[in-house]
């Protein structure tokens, strides 16, 4: 009990202003009520103590009274920080009752996560969910900027059927940033079966189609989204035209459709988006501009990072950003888009596409999986990325190893591990260190 009752006084709750702001009105209220009622309660009290303390020392002391009067104030303080605690507790049992015993502890995180950077993840799929799910805990300034293309499954139809952008990977970006993540992915992840038209559908999907088609504005349906799900955050689309992907592949066969181009199986050679021009989201670009970090994937490098990265408008803002920009890259090969790439192939990939600036550092996982579980992986034709460090180093990038995936059997990035080893980077980037120094920081394993 008296461990969550000296919570309210940690640092960044800012809650101590207002306890001492408190205890001054109420001394004020005290000497107001003792002057209206009698101006010598106060000397008549310090005269008892005084007999008291005589009767049981034998002699006059003031060091006593004042030791008396330190445990005094020591005990109303220590009541009424628990009063305070109790008060906060009962208001929120009618507000939010799953939250009210923890309540210190609620106001500490969200304290701490208010002073956490300003990150903007931009990717899609998976691995970008993954992300989000580690940032939120670590800062309240996240927004992601989500991909549109895809147009296999539920997506691809809804997109063909109400001629929308694609709800797959926004509805897991809102999932994975929901306040209460466990309870959405439950729900919204559902998928119909059956043989009807709802058959294959998610929830989510409909839910956010509905609310696109309500609103006649995707961005708007997203932020109608957001508030019902009580987000931490901000998920906005790259753009809200509905773009497709053409892959030319080294063989000079051209494959259009995201869900199409790993099927193909070929070596990929130049992306494109079509339309080639797509406007970009006002508060995609405006995020972009305000951050301290932008980080880029997880995921698909050809369907989930580069599509983004295709809209004008955002490379622009990318190469042109002051930001800390981290390229988290895959720990496996993917299977019909990045067979045979070392991490410094990831980068070229980029680097190709929209030009040099768009990365200072790369993430790269140094710990090995099990060996059977690589067995496992090599049987789909997946296998870990080699990291070359000195070809991402003549790219104009610095090299960062961390554990970034957890035990298992399946290799995939796990949220804290990912998030803390950004948030890391970030406070090493940020500190006062002397530039050999930092690059011995992160020559080390974080």
């Amino acid at each position: 009990m008296w461990h969550s009752a000296w919570r309210w006084l940690y640092p960044g709750l800012r809650i101590k202003r207002w306890v001492l702001l408190f205890s001054v009105g109420l001394l004020l209220l005290v000497l107001g009520l003792t002057t209206i009622i009698n101006y010598q309660v106060f000397g008549v009290l310090e005269e008892f103590l005084f007999r008291v303390l005589y009767e049981m020392t034998g002699r006059y002391n003031y060091t006593l009274l004042a030791g008396v009067g330190a445990v005094l104030i020591i005990v109303g303080a220590l009541v009424m920080i628990f009063s305070f605690q109790r008060l906060m507790q009962r208001i929120l049992q009618s507000i939010a009752p799953e939250g009210s015993g923890k309540v210190s502890q609620m106001m500490l995180e969200r304290a701490r996560r208010d002073r956490g950077p300003a990150i903007v993840s931009i990717g899609g799929g998976t691995g970008l969910s993954k992300l989000l799910r580690g940032l939120k805990t670590k800062t309240s300034h996240l927004t992601a900027i989500v991909t549109v293309a895809d147009d296999g499954g539920s997506s691809g139809r809804l997109r063909e059927e109400m001629d929308i952008i694609a709800p797959g990977d926004l509805r897991n970006c809102l999932v994975a940033m929901a306040d209460k993540e466990s309870q959405m992915e439950y729900i919204f992840q559902h998928r119909f079966g059956g043989t009807g038209e709802l058959a294959g559908h998610s929830l989510g999907n409909l839910f956010l189609a509905a609310l696109m088609e309500e609103y006649k504005d995707p961005v708007l349906a997203l932020e109608a989204a957001s508030e019902i799900l009580n987000v931490r955050g901000e998920v906005v689309p790259a753009t809200t035209e509905p773009v497709r992907l053409r892959a030319e592949m080294t063989d000079g066969v051209c494959v259009i459709g995201e869900s199409e181009i790993p099927e193909y199986g070929g070596r990929i050679q130049r992306l494109h988006i079509l339309p080639d021009m797509p406007q970009a989201v006002t508060a995609a670009l405006a995020a972009i501009e305000a951050a301290d970090v932008i980080t880029l994937g997880p995921g698909s490098l050809y369907t989930s990072i580069l599509p983004n990265l295709l809209v004008p408008e955002i490379a622009t803002a990318l190469r042109r950003s002051d930001a800390t920009k981290i390229y988290i890259c895959n720990a496996m090969t993917q299977p019909g888009e990045t067979d045979g790439y070392t991490v410094a192939d990831h980068l070229r990939a980029l680097i190709d596409h929209i030009g040099p600036g768009v990365a200072d550092y790369v993430l790269v996982n140094d710990y090995a999986p099990a060996g059977e579980v690589l067995e496992r992986y090599a049987a789909m034709g997946s296998y870990p990325v080699v990291c070359d460090t000195e070809a991402v180093q003549a790219l104009g990038a610095k090299v960062v190893r961390a554990k970034l995936i957890a035990d298992g059997m399946t290799v995939s990035h796990a949220p804290d591990l990912v998030a803390d080893a950004i948030v890391n980077m970030v406070h090493a980037v940020q500190s006062d260190l002397h530039p050999q120094l930092l690059d011995y920081y992160f020559d080390r394993s974080l």
